[in-house]
Formats: structure tokens, C-alpha cells, sequence
């Protein structure tokens, strides 16, 4: 603990603050704009342009063809779990070193997280330790791996790419094809971060991505989640939307749905925090190189 509180007082004697955040959210480009543009067109809810404008950017940015804007990254972790076939009573491979969230998503399925090793070099989860674990406690029935000491199938697997460093996915989509399992990938803070050029979210079978105040850019409150499959980004649409089919004035809705899009006020801060992505993104780059030296 010496050396941590050595750290601590230099970085507060540098920044001259006896307290400081984690992270502080910058605001310095069109977001007063864009906000009252929302208020003088009135269209503050789920209809309006900055949805399908962010919607754009980010698609563009990341190089999927499918993002779908939320009300939260807990949201996007629940669709995307339900849309990976996660059911009542399975079981859901998470980092032990992770936040609530991540875990909360899985309870929303009725289904168990299941805590496995985080490694040091990426903070994510440990490839090698998880490969050990599964094969001492899977039994293949079918096509699906369960696990021998609960009972209960083991269906997918949540990598969360901790401060935006991405975990080791090569090896954990060679573990995923061995045991018949599913990658959602938690990129809550991972904007901007790549895996060997691909971008976080875009690299397992379906990815989120976090816009809360502490994340790399912010809308106050808000998630994505990232598709290439057009079947899944409608069906997250139609589930987002409370399951409502389309029609002129009849109101049908064919299961169970949710009201978790982002509204238009939301994806207008957005909009106006992507604007500036390489900017931010350089900063916490130069920041991290002074708390280096």
C-alpha cells in the first residue's frame, strides 16, 4: 500500500486536487446545439435525427454494419444475451473482475453467472486458466457443453474488456468453438480500443458498448449494441421497441418487449461527444503516459 499512496500524493500534487474522479466528462463541442434543437423540434423521445445520425457515425467508426442505440449498456447486455439463445438456468462464463452490471444482465435471463480467473497483462478474462477449468467440469450432451457439478448448460461467454484494454480473444474464440458457446463481448468501455485492427464488440458473435458519464464518451445515459447479422439488429430493434408490430393504428405485440431505445436528447450529446472521439481519445492516451512517468 506504501507505493499506491506515494502514487496517489504525486498524481494529487501534479493535478492540485485532494480528490479526484476516476474519470470527469469533457464538454467542448455541439452538444448545447444539438440539445436545443431537440427542445425547439420538439422531438426529445425516440424519434428523431441524432439517433439515426450517432447510429451512423458509430457504425462507420467502429466498421460494423449494424449498431443499435440503447438506454443503457445494461439494456444492450441483456438483448444481446437473450438474442445469443442465453435461457432460464444456464450458466454464463464472466470475469471475476468485473462490475455489477455484467452480472445483473445475466440475472435479467433467470440464468447464473458463473465467475472465472482474470490475467494480468489484460485484466480480462484468463484464456488458459478458463480452457483448464471447462475441462475439468464439462460434459458434452448434443451439441452443448454442461457442467457436470450444477447440471446446467453453460451457453456463452462475457469477455469485458476492462478500461478498454481488450482480452485475449483469439484464444477465447478458440475455447468458444471448442465448447459450443457464445461470445458477447462487454465493450462498455471500450470505444476506440482494437484487437489486432478489428474494434472491440465486432470480434464475437455480438457486442455492447456503454455511453454512461464515466465512459469514453458520454449521451448521460445510454448503450449500443454491435451486429453484422441485419437478422439480429431487426430482431433487437422489434424487441427494443416493446415488441410492436408494425401497423398504421393497431397496437400488436407478438412477445415479450422491452422499452430500451435511446432517445433522440441522449443520442444528440452523443452525436456532439463522437465529433471530438480523436481528441478525447488522444487526451486519456497523453494522461495515461503522465501517470506512466
Amino acid at each position: 500500500m506504501q507505493l499506491e499512496y506515494k502514487i496517489l500524493k504525486a498524481i494529487q500534487k501534479v493535478s492540485n486536487k485532494q480528490k479526484l474522479q476516476l474519470h470527469e466528462p469533457f464538454f467542448f463541442g455541439k452538444e448545447k446545439k444539438y440539445l436545443k434543437h431537440c427542445i425547439d423540434t420538439t422531438f426529445v423521445s425516440s424519434k428523431g435525427k441524432y439517433v439515426k445520425k450517432f447510429e451512423a457515425a458509430l457504425s462507420k467508426y467502429i466498421n460494423a454494419k449494424n449498431i443499435i442505440l440503447l438506454n443503457s449498456g445494461t439494456s444492450a447486455l441483456h438483448i444481446a444475451l437473450l438474442l445469443m439463445g442465453v435461457k432460464s438456468g444456464d450458466e454464463v462464463i464472466l470475469p471475476s473482475m468485473t462490475f455489477v452490471a455484467t452480472a445483473n444482465a445475466v440475472k435479467y435471463c433467470n440464468a447464473n453467472p458463473h465467475f472465472v480467473d482474470s490475467e494480468e497483462e489484460s485484466l480480462g478474462i484468463d484464456p488458459f486458466a478458463l480452457n483448464n477449468w471447462l475441462n475439468k467440469i464439462v460434459i458434452k450432451k448434443g451439441n452443448f457443453s454442461y457442467n457436470k457439478i450444477t447440471n446446467k448448460r453453460i451457453s456463452a461467454i462475457v469477455p469485458m474488456h476492462t478500461f478498454g484494454h481488450p482480452c485475449k480473444m483469439d484464444e477465447l474464440k478458440k475455447i468458444s468453438k471448442k465448447f459450443n458457446m457464445r461470445i458477447i463481448e462487454d465493450s462498455a468501455e471500450a470505444l476506440g480500443s482494437f484487437y489486432k485492427g478489428k474494434h472491440a464488440g465486432t470480434i464475437g458473435d455480438i457486442g455492447t458498448l456503454s455511453f454512461n458519464g464515466n465512459k469514453t464518451i458520454t449521451t448521460g445515459a445510454g448503450g449500443a449494441i454491435i451486429t453484422n447479422n441485419d437478422r439480429v439488429a431487426f430482431q433487437v430493434r422489434h424487441i427494443i421497441s416493446t415488441a410492436k408490430q408494425n401497423h398504421a393504428y393497431e397496437y400488436i405485440h407478438d412477445k415479450i418487449g422491452y422499452n430500451y431505445r435511446m432517445p433522440n436528447l441522449n443520442a444528440s450529446i452523443g452525436l456532439a461527444q463522437f465529433e471530438n472521439i480523436n481528441k478525447i481519445i488522444n487526451s486519456k492516451r497523453k494522461l495515461f503516459q503522465k501517470y506512466n512517468k
